[in-house]
């Protein structure tokens, strides 16, 4: 293989790695709870997927639909009624 090639395959490997060590630091869980209740919701606890931590993004669909059998429990934002949390704030989009 020619060096270039070697040097491309490189940098992508590295920022990939980069991607991957940036997403899977998590955001402060009291940043959350504050961005929580500073839009309006309440904290309490929800049966959500094994892999999932406190304070999902509840707009989305999968992160609390898991059976019982492959759950745990977890803080989550209630946001009310046509409401959900997104991971930042509490909105109405679905």
């Amino acid at each position: 293989m020619s060096k270039k090639i070697i040097i491309l395959i490189i940098i992508i490997i590295m920022a990939g790695l980069g991607y991957w060590i940036y997403q899977s630091v998590p955001v402060s869980q009291e940043i959350k709870e504050k961005a929580c209740l500073s839009s309006g919701g309440q904290i309490t606890t929800s049966l959500c997927c094994n892999l999932t931590s406190n304070y999902p993004n509840l707009c989305l669909i999968g992160a609390c639909g898991c059976p019982s059998g492959n759950s745990h429990q977890v803080k989550v934002c209630d946001c009310g009624e046509g409401k959900c949390f997104n991971g930042n704030r509490c909105t109405t989009a679905r």
